[in-house]
């Protein structure tokens, strides 16, 4: 998928790290939306959960944990069960790159593509360690595979939220995956995941990564993971029609295929489902006028120089802002049954937020509405010393300051009719999909 340079993109997830540090890439407040909509069609996916098979290995740690002295165990121990597999993730991991980097894979090689802290387990390759005593990421437990995979473990019926215990299904799966004669010895790992210092043969590890690797699930394994991606009935639903209309992007174009496709279901869920992208498609090209229009602003000075509003010119847009807010209201007014709460809230906040810029009467009304609703976004941000983040753009009197370092070198383009400014998990759902052999949904 392309993303359009111009926009501040790709925003991630709710569970972007990003999202919390200085400079996070949501200047006009559109991320409570986007996540609500995200997760309401895809809620087992974000948009860093991109590899399936990510899925066999923690429930494989997980199995290994079992049968590892004082290993947590129930009531509210996930956390500490999650905490007790990294090394788990980081010798699977090692072994993975061991096996790439003796076979030549290339950078995107199914075997690796997409690995959490690549970077970091090739040092470790390179510098020949044998055991996974090295760090990976410099926050593993949160943005390493088993954080950043543990909403889709949940979601798919594969371990209990709280506990941090498999299901009998998430049993299933690490037992397929565990299966290989070439699996280090059980007494080993058992030994790694209760603090011990233990070190593998480079044999053993290549050997273990050529079939432990990403994108090495067996048939059998693949039918259990697809079952768990198909597991949430929403994932389900659009799945369905995902595969009946062949649209697997985040684009107006596809959602109204899937909006049309769902509606011959004839469910509640598919109505729901429905209903959402077809408001995604109005907030969507809202945004990205108003986005089009901040970046006009982002382009005018690079050096942090006063800049008059009369100078300003706002008025170049490819649709008028007043009409696209009228569609906006008008969808979410028609819409208003079928919208699930978390989405109809989202939406409505974003537009009661926008509506004095939306309705602005004049070009230096509309240039000072939108910097002040950036001003108040940035606000009710905290950076990492928690304190109210800076505004890229500021009002100065009867003057606009852009920061420096927010600055465009270069104008925005138009936005392109149909073109979102977010990806909605479309792409991560489908590619993981067809990695368990692309099998047809049924509803």
């Amino acid at each position: 998928m392309q993303f359009r340079q111009d926009f501040p993109l790709p925003v991630l997830s709710a569970w972007d790290p990003r999202a919390a540090v200085s400079g996070s890439i949501d200047p006009l407040g559109a991320l409570r939306p986007y996540t609500a909509i995200a997760t309401t069609l895809f809620p087992g996916i974000t948009t860093i959960t991109t590899r399936v098979r990510y899925l066999s290995w923690v429930c494989a740690g997980l199995r290994i944990l079992n049968g590892t002295p004082n290993a947590p165990t129930g009531g509210r121990s996930g956390r500490a069960r999650r905490q007790r597999i990294l090394a788990w993730e980081r010798l699977l991991a090692l072994a993975t790159g061991m096996y790439a980097t003796s076979v030549g894979a290339a950078a995107d090689d199914v075997a690796w593509r997409q690995l959490r802290g690549v970077t970091y387990v090739f040092r470790a390759v390179a510098e020949g360690l044998r055991s996974p005593a090295f760090p990976m990421l410099r926050n593993q437990a949160g943005i390493g595979g088993v954080g950043t995979y543990w909403v889709t473990l949940v979601a798919g019926g594969l371990v209990e939220e709280d506990s941090g215990e498999l299901t009998t299904r998430g049993e299933a799966l690490a037992d397929a995956f565990l299966k290989s004669q070439v699996t280090p010895e059980r007494g080993k790992l058992h030994r790694l995941l209760a603090g011990g210092d233990v070190t593998f043969s480079e044999l053993a590890l290549t050997e273990w990564g050529r079939v432990a690797h990403l994108g090495a699930a067996s048939k059998g394994e693949q039918s259990l993971l697809a079952d768990a991606l198909l597991e949430p009935l929403a994932h389900r639903r659009m799945a369905v029609a995902m595969q009946a209309v062949s649209a697997t992007t985040s684009d107006a174009d596809s959602f109204n295929q899937l909006s049309k496709q769902l509606r011959t279901i004839h469910d509640p869920l598919s109505e729901q489902l429905a209903a959402v992208l077809t408001i995604t498609q109005a907030f969507e090209a809202l945004h990205a006028e108003l986005l089009y229009r901040f970046n006009l602003i982002r382009a005018i000075n690079q050096h942090g120089r006063p800049i008059a509003v009369s100078t300003i010119d706002l008025t170049g847009g490819k649709k008028p802002l007043a009409k696209l807010g009228e569609t906006l209201v008008s969808v979410l007014e028609k819409l208003s049954m079928n919208l699930p709460a978390p989405v109809t809230e989202a939406v409505r906040g974003f537009w009661l937020a926008v509506e004095p810029t939306v309705r602005a009467r004049s070009n230096g009304e509309l240039v000072f509405a939108l910097v002040r609703y950036h001003e108040r976004v940035q606000s009710g941000k905290l950076d990492a010393s928690r304190q109210p983040k800076l505004p890229w753009i500021e009002s100065r009197g009867s003057d606009i300051v852009v920061a420096p370092r927010y600055s465009l070198v270069d104008p925005p383009r138009l936005p392109v009719v149909g073109i979102f400014t977010h990806p909605y998990r479309i792409e991560q759902f489908s590619g993981m999909l067809a990695e368990t052999g692309d099998r047809t949904a049924s509803v």
